[in-house]
């Protein structure tokens, strides 16, 4: 019962703010878009292509209103401090490639040893332990 209350408090500030959840199961979130915290750099970007603009298929699906608004990065503390830093504009933002991301997105930050995550990631979000 109180994981549930936490997983509400974290769906609720993450309306109005990015929220890094400590030790929290990405299971427990229900319907979301889910971006692993390895995914390449280029992913997270829109390109301009021979054939026009290209936007990762995360995106596309989000603005499309075929994917769920609620952005879960999962496994922030997975990957080296440095290349955390490539979630900064998505998370200081909520945009890519100075595209906002719809207004109702809600961003959410997932790990497991709070000391793995970086500095610039902790100021930029909401903690739930």
């Amino acid at each position: 019962m109180i994981l549930n209350s936490k997983i509400n408090e974290i769906k609720e500030l993450s309306k109005t703010s990015p929220v890094l959840a400590v030790g929290i199961p990405l299971a427990m979130f229900g319907e979301s878009t889910i971006i692993e915290a390895s995914i390449p750099s280029k992913s997270l970007g829109i390109i301009n292509t021979a054939k026009g603009i290209k936007a990762p298929s995360w995106f596309y699906g989000i603005v499309k209103g075929n994917e769920s608004h609620q952005i879960i990065i999962n496994n922030i503390d997975s990957i080296d401090k440095e290349s955390q830093e490539k979630f900064y504009e998505l998370l200081k933002y909520k945009a890519i490639s100075d595209v906002e991301l719809p207004a109702d997105c809600k961003l959410i930050v997932l790990a497991t040893d709070l000391n793995k995550v970086s500095e610039t990631i902790l100021r930029l979000c909401l903690l739930v332990k």
